[in-house]
């Protein structure tokens, strides 16, 4: 595996054009883009006056969360022993989503580079 580290400068001063406000936004959710962070939890949920859904206080939550960094291939997953034992089907749900999940984001930072590439190929012009 090939680790590559960039770092990027950054100014105050105003972007010039759209593919600089393009890499700006790129830049910024970097972190959203190379992890995938998946939950599958249970638990007694309520609905607010805003329309989130949220567990609500002093409860126990079972359940399973990974998280997946698409860069260095880490797998961070924690989950509950009650989970594990009693939901094997969730549990089945839950690693089918993580396939999933690496799929769509993988085909995402493909179409990322294509938009990048087209863009720079636009903006030499």
């Amino acid at each position: 595996m090939t680790t590559t580290s960039t770092t990027a400068a950054t100014s105050s001063a105003p972007k010039e054009n759209a593919l600089d406000q393009f890499l700006d936004k790129i830049e910024n959710g970097v972190d959203d883009i190379i992890t995938l962070n998946i939950q599958t939890l249970i638990g007694n949920m309520e609905v607010g006056p805003d329309g989130k859904v949220a567990f609500q206080d002093n409860q126990t939550i079972n359940g399973m969360i990974s998280n997946v960094n698409l860069i260095d291939g880490d797998i961070k997953t924690q989950i509950t022993a009650d989970f594990y034992n009693n939901y094997p089907n969730l549990v089945k749900f839950h690693q089918a989503k993580e396939v999933q999940g690496q799929q769509i984001i993988k085909g995402n930072i493909v179409v990322l580079k294509k938009i990048f590439e087209t863009l720079t190929e636009f903006y030499k012009k």
